[in-house]
């Protein structure tokens, strides 16, 4: 369903699990070209993780018609980027992306807590903020990120900057006793 002004949670994967990012310069291209699709098309970007062989996004779309002309855009920028620099031949991409709709405010959050943790429960990381390719340290230590438009529920947060920060690490960091039922019901629904 492409709803105008809706949220989506936008996923792709490389081709056979292919690490699409893991080549020199691949994360800071992709990152790159989401930059220009947000110039071309009008969309923010409220939460992203970029990981070797996928990528989450949520993001809110103005216009929900052009949701798949924003997805093929970043996929085939990417993988015109991705083949002229490592010469590679085939499909990059796994099939069509992942675009799941946010209807309910208490998910929004959840679903940026969801992506900003993919390092830790890949075991890229022993602790989140070492991981750069993310939207974690924008919310969590008010690191300015460009790409980045603030979550509309993070202002709930706390009264200040402050409050913020240190309140988004916590619910960001704190693993729950259900982490993992999530997970497996998520990357079914996903993958």
């Amino acid at each position: 369903m492409l709803l105008d002004d809706g949220c989506y949670h936008l996923i792709a994967r490389g081709n056979n699990r292919l690490f699409v990012f893991d080549v020199p310069g691949g994360f800071s291209a992709f990152l790159e070209i989401i930059k220009k699709s947000k110039e071309k098309f009008k969309w923010q970007l409220f939460h992203y993780c970029l990981l070797s062989n996928h990528f989450h996004l949520l993001g809110k779309i103005e216009e929900g018609e052009t949701l798949p002309k924003l997805m093929q855009y970043l996929l085939f920028e990417y993988s015109r980027w991705y083949r002229k620099k490592i010469s590679y031949i085939g499909h990059v991409w796994q099939g069509r992306y992942k675009s799941e709709l946010i209807l309910q405010e208490g998910y929004f959050l959840e679903c940026g807590r969801y992506i900003e943790r993919n390092p830790l429960r890949a075991g890229m990381v022993e602790n989140i903020e070492d991981y750069p390719w993310s939207s974690y340290c924008h919310y969590a230590h008010g690191k300015i990120d460009s790409l980045v438009d603030n979550d509309p529920y993070y202002e709930q947060l706390g009264e200040n900057c402050a409050v913020r920060t240190v309140t988004y690490r916590d619910y960001v960091c704190l693993e729950r006793p259900y982490e993992k039922i999530v997970e497996k019901a998520l990357l079914q629904t996903y993958f």
